[in-house]
């Protein structure tokens, strides 16, 4: 499913967030080039929630209630919806774990509200999980994932799918480009703009690798991914 028929020109990408542990440091220099550069789309990638409480693993003996991270998440979705009043977002794995939890007790789905119906707000549209997101750009289309809907890196998916790929999920940034003899197109992780101290990003903080904290710009369909340091500067 294409959202439109039109090409964009300038698509700022903002990747996983999980509020109510997002690093605000960081999000400020996403606002910045937001606001000199104005895109004429903005794609938030999906993980806008963590929904911490509601995860397989270990809780923390610190956790807030569901109740406390609820309304710290919706004091984060009106501070996001200041800063980027349109966007398109994707539903990300974080973003239904509330739904899965109450699914394996046997619950029905229907008598839960999805993470777009309880945070939802003007100008935001929230992107079904089982329709593509193919965006038009100067040098071709783009498609836009969470980057948990198949198996692989995001390299391989592009690959795969014979297009550019653009994926958040893995926390991780790169850019993989591709050339066939018909074809040329790229695969790009695009980060993280997670609080990597929060107790939220505790499971990752003794991995070596670590993660990649940052934003990626598409403009003229040329890929850039901007990578902030632990400071919050780009």
């Amino acid at each position: 499913m294409q959202i439109t028929k039109k090409i964009y020109r300038k698509i700022l990408v903002i990747p996983d967030l999980h509020a109510p542990w997002i690093d605000w440091k960081a999000v400020k220099y996403v606002k910045a080039w937001h606001d000199k550069h104005k895109p004429d789309l903005v794609i938030q990638l999906g993980d806008i929630t963590d929904q911490k409480i509601w995860s397989r693993w270990q809780s923390d003996p610190d956790d807030f209630s569901p109740s406390q991270e609820f309304k710290k998440a919706a004091k984060d979705m009106n501070k996001l919806h200041e800063m980027f009043p349109k966007m398109i977002i994707l539903s990300g794995n974080h973003d239904v774990r509330v739904k899965a939890r109450a699914i394996e007790a046997g619950i029905p789905a229907e008598m839960f509200k999805d993470v777009n119906e309880v945070f939802d707000k003007k100008g935001w549209k929230w992107w079904p999980r089982d329709k593509r997101l193919i965006v038009n750009t100067q040098r071709g289309k783009i498609l836009f994932i969470h980057g948990d809907e198949m198996g692989g890196t995001v390299a391989q998916k592009s690959r795969a799918l014979g297009m550019s790929v653009v994926q958040g999920h893995t926390h991780k940034m790169s850019l993989t480009y591709t050339q066939t003899p018909t074809n040329h197109f790229f695969g790009c992780e695009a980060g993280h703009l997670l609080d990597v101290n929060s107790k939220a990003a505790r499971y990752s903080q003794a991995n070596p690798m670590g993660c990649s904290s940052g934003f990626v710009i598409i403009k003229y369909g040329l890929v850039m991914p901007i990578t902030v340091d632990k400071k919050g500067r780009v």
